[in-house]
This record gives structure tokens, C-alpha cells and sequence, in this order.
């Protein structure tokens, strides 16, 4: 009875198992910019020069083939600062030419929650680049790429692989050339429609206690950056000219107090301001009103190397 017992549960479970690795193996096999991001750090790691850390924004505005140290863009979606901390300190032994590091002081960045050990990413950053951000011993299941986050990956499964709709572009170093399919694509970039779009995501909660949290942090990992004679760029980068003027002023002010106050306490940190660059960038350059698109992105990112190159003179 017993031993029926045990065979009817192993019949049960194995095509349950069979199945789910069936869809771990087909997320692993998405086009996502980590697999190339992993690759290209294995590869060039001991050569990077210059080091991209931030959220989504970051992300979209840097493509490093347009910047002519050998550069890495590590920023992903919803990234904040304490997962750029760990990914920093526990990558930089692998980046021993590293000499110059990007960091985000976006609008809201200071009053936004950091990621934390329970941050879905942290599955993400263990398996493509082996950075622990879990602050625990890993286990098996920590190394599972969909069942991190089913419901995202999930979405991405059926786009791709059912309905053929995703398109990317990525080059080798993980950003995506072709991103361009987003609110401002919709719009056919008419800057009259896309100015009656009164609402979009930006953040309008100032949070004092988060932001004395989040700006302790900050200067640890300038402090850290300091004594290993890295030099720091701060990044605000370019927004679409509706974004600005949505901006809480008590927010604003506290994150560009923040941004002095780093320029004034370290000599290793230059700023690379153009939060509010309506001049150099129009709607044919944006995603939507926050984020870049490629043609943004390449047209910010030569900018930027026009700066650092000024650095090294």
C-alpha cells in the first residue's frame, strides 16, 4: 500500500517538474539585455574603463558603443541605489581598469523605497552575473529565473514565443537598439498630443524618513568609491519637456541640496546634469516622457563621452 503510495506521488510530480523546467528553460532562452550584459562582462570585464549604474532611465539613455573607454551599463528596471551598491562592491574585483563610475540622482530617486534583499532582481543579478544581493545564503530556487517573478515572466513567454510580438535589438552590450515602441511611438511623437497627457508616472510623495535613509546610503557608496580612488559621475538624466514642470518642488529641492552637497564633500564627483535639457532633445528622442529612446540614447550617451573625455584632459 505504501509503496503505491510512493509511485502514485512520484507519477504525480514528475510531469509537474518536467513542466516547470520546460518553462524555465524557455524564459532562460528569451532575449532579455542581461544574457548579453553577462556575456560581454565575462569577456571584457578585466578591460572596462567606465561603469553605468542606475534604474530604467539609466538604462535607456547609455549605450556604451558610443563611448569610446570600454564601458559596461549595469542599470535595470527599478534599480535603486542599495542594489547598485552591492552590484558595485562585489563586481569591482572583476573590474580592476574600472576608473570612472555613473551614478543616477534622477528627480525622485532619494524618496523612493530602496530594492532590498527580497527585490525579485536579485534572481537576475545571481544567475547572469553571480552577485549575492539577497544578504542570506542562496539556496537552489534563488537561481530560478521565472519563478522570481512568474507573472512578468510570464507575459514575456506568451509576447514572445505565442503572439511573435517583441522585437529587439540588442548589441553586445545589452542595450536594445530597436526600443522605440512605447507611449511617444503611439503619439507619432506629435508634441501637441503628447502635451495634453496631463497624467504619467512620476512620483509626487515626499518622504523625508525615506530620504534620510536613502541618502545615508548614497554617501556611503561615495565615501567607498572615494577610498578607491574611482572617480563619480552624478547623472540627471534628460526628461521630456512636460516632465519637468510636474515636479514637487519640496522633492526637487532636497535631491539638488544632495547633488552640491556631493560635489562639495568629495573632489572625485563631477556632475552631468540635463534633467531639464529641453534644447538638445525633442519628443523623436524619448520613449515617453521619463525615458529615452535609442535615437535619445545615442544622441546623450555621445554627449556624455564628449564629458568624460574632458575628465581625462
Amino acid at each position: 500500500m505504501q509503496r503505491k503510495f510512493i509511485i502514485s506521488v512520484i507519477a504525480f510530480f514528475i510531469p509537474v517538474i518536467v513542466g516547470y523546467y520546460a518553462v524555465e528553460y524557455a524564459t532562460l532562452k528569451l532575449p532579455l539585455h542581461y544574457t548579453y550584459i553577462s556575456a560581454y562582462l565575462k569577456d571584457e570585464g578585466p578591460s572596462i574603463e567606465v561603469l553605468a549604474l542606475g534604474s530604467s532611465q539609466v538604462k535607456n539613455a547609455i549605450n556604451p558603443a558610443f563611448i569610446d573607454q570600454k564601458s559596461i551599463n549595469l542599470a535595470s528596471g527599478n534599480q535603486h541605489h542599495d542594489s547598485d551598491f552591492k552590484l558595485l562592491k562585489q563586481l569591482l574585483p572583476q573590474l580592476p581598469k574600472v576608473k570612472t563610475v555613473l551614478l543616477e540622482v534622477s528627480y525622485s530617486h532619494f524618496e523612493l523605497p530602496h530594492n532590498g534583499p527580497n527585490f525579485w532582481k536579485n534572481t537576475v543579478y545571481l544567475k547572469y552575473y553571480g552577485v549575492n544581493n539577497f544578504e542570506r545564503q542562496t539556496y537552489f530556487k534563488d537561481k530560478l529565473l521565472y519563478l522570481s517573478f512568474p507573472k512578468f515572466f510570464s507575459k514575456k513567454l506568451k509576447s514572445y514565443y505565442i503572439q511573435g510580438e517583441d522585437t529587439f535589438g540588442f548589441n553586445k552590450y545589452g542595450y536594445d537598439t530597436l526600443k522605440y515602441a512605447g507611449t511617444f511611438e503611439n503619439l507619432n511623437y506629435n508634441e501637441e498630443k503628447i502635451s495634453k497627457q496631463k497624467v504619467f508616472k512620476i512620483n509626487k510623495q515626499p518622504d523625508l524618513e525615506i530620504f534620510k535613509q536613502n541618502t545615508q546610503l548614497f554617501f556611503e557608496m561615495l565615501t567607498y568609491l572615494q577610498e578607491k580612488n574611482i572617480k563619480v559621475v552624478l547623472l540627471e538624466i534628460p526628461m521630456y519637456k512636460t516632465y519637468p514642470a510636474q515636479r514637487v518642488p519640496e522633492i526637487l529641492k532636497r535631491r539638488d541640496s544632495i547633488v552640491q552637497l556631493a560635489k562639495q564633500r568629495y573632489e572625485n564627483v563631477e556632475l552631468f546634469l540635463q534633467e531639464t535639457d529641453t534644447l538638445s532633445y525633442n519628443a523623436i528622442h524619448f520613449w515617453n516622457q521619463s525615458h529615452m529612446n535609442p535615437k535619445g540614447g545615442a544622441l546623450y550617451t555621445k554627449s556624455l563621452n564628449e564629458f568624460l573625455e574632458d575628465l581625462d584632459h
